[in-house]
């Protein structure tokens, strides 16, 4: 596991020096070197109310497409934690984008699941902006103007006070941007971008993962110290008008970003702290609507579970226990500092027979 000091993190957030040690270019291009517990992502999570509803507004509005389909593994209900659950799911696939700025190239791709769990008492919430734990997925495209179009057409409501894109400081640099949500109140931006000559067709050419945190300092202590995700950005909070519009934030709030990439892939994340706007913790079982968050890889998953609790982090599966999800596979449901839910996924060495 990656050591990282709790000072090393306060500095990095709240003093300038050790800004040089960690250039933005690093996290925004490339795949990330794995770190000593995460190796890769493996796909972006969203529970659904209804995963046709869900699945149709993203075909509407940014021309996405997948096929649903029961998923079967008798591990399911251990895993979530919800006896005699059953589960229906959809994947769509999501470009990473490489580069900085507003110009960005797809060299990778993630994949966003939709999930609908049945069988199960589910308890719906959709998040403020500012509530910690709120996720968000970014969504880079060709025309924002195209996208504002579909979601009114669709009824989607539009969370930016204006109702229309506006240019404002984004995950990929100053742009024309517009935050809204999806059926299930989970909160989507639309960034528009100008794509490289390989970008794929169709309106998105792109995606970043997003999460608000309630306090940045603690949040990297987890993302950082333990899963290895090397962070940067600006550690002041701005009042920028133009960020508080596109966000629906109230006059007087202020907000300040850091970015990485995780580790063993291209996929980029940004975490966003909000102060002084009323925030309350965000915090959903693995399949109320409106939960979500990321399914990863890591390394040596049967040391590394021991070592998260006794740090304090939350256990979601049956009993606090690895789940066998397979012969050689083991997973369990965490939470990050914020309630956002993590489905970890390693490797184990299969016992060898005495015979």
């Amino acid at each position: 596991m990656r050591r990282f000091a709790a000072t090393a993190v306060s500095a990095i957030l709240l003093g300038g020096a050790l800004q040089a040690q960690a250039p933005a270019a690093q996290p925004l291009s490339g795949t990330a070197p794995r770190s000593d517990t995460v190796v890769g992502l493996m796909h972006a999570i969203h529970a659904t109310d209804s995963v046709e509803k869900t699945l149709a507004f993203y075909t509407d509005v940014f021309g996405l497409t997948g096929n649903i389909a029961p998923f079967a593994n008798t591990a399911v209900p251990i895993l979530t934690n919800s006896p005699g659950v059953t589960l229906r799911v959809t994947m769509l696939r999501l470009g990473a984008p490489q580069g900085r700025g507003a110009t960005v190239a797809v060299r990778d791709a993630f994949n966003f699941e939709l999930t609908e769990f049945s069988n199960v008492a589910r308890h719906a919430a959709q998040p403020r902006v500012s509530d910690p734990g709120a996720p968000h997925m970014k969504m880079l495209v060709r025309d924002v103007d195209q996208v504002v179009a579909a979601a009114r057409k669709a009824g989607a409501p539009i969370v930016t006070r204006s109702g229309a894109a506006v240019m404002a400081p984004t995950a990929a640099g100053r742009a024309k941007s517009v935050v809204l949500r999806d059926p299930d109140g989970y909160i989507v931006q639309a960034i528009q971008v100008t794509p490289a000559p390989d970008a794929p067709a169709g309106n998105l050419v792109g995606a970043v993962i997003g999460e608000t945190v309630g306090d940045m300092t603690e949040s990297m202590k987890f993302w950082h110290g333990i899963m290895g995700v090397t962070v940067s950005g600006d550690q002041q909070f701005s009042k920028d008008k133009a960020v508080l519009d596109l966000w629906g934030l109230p006059d007087g709030a202020e907000v300040r970003t850091m970015s990485g990439t995780i580790p063993g892939s291209a996929a980029r994340i940004e975490f966003m702290e909000v102060k002084g706007a009323p925030k309350t913790p965000f915090d959903l079982r693995v399949p109320d609507p409106g939960a979500s968050g990321m399914a990863i890889r890591v390394a040596e998953i049967e040391k590394l579970l021991p070592r998260l609790k006794a740090q304090g982090v939350r256990v979601l599966s049956r009993n606090g226990e690895l789940v066998e999800w397979s012969p050689t596979v083991r997973n369990v449901f965490v939470k990050d500092p914020n309630g956002l839910n993590l489905e970890l996924v390693g490797d184990i060495t299969p016992a060898r027979s005495s015979q």
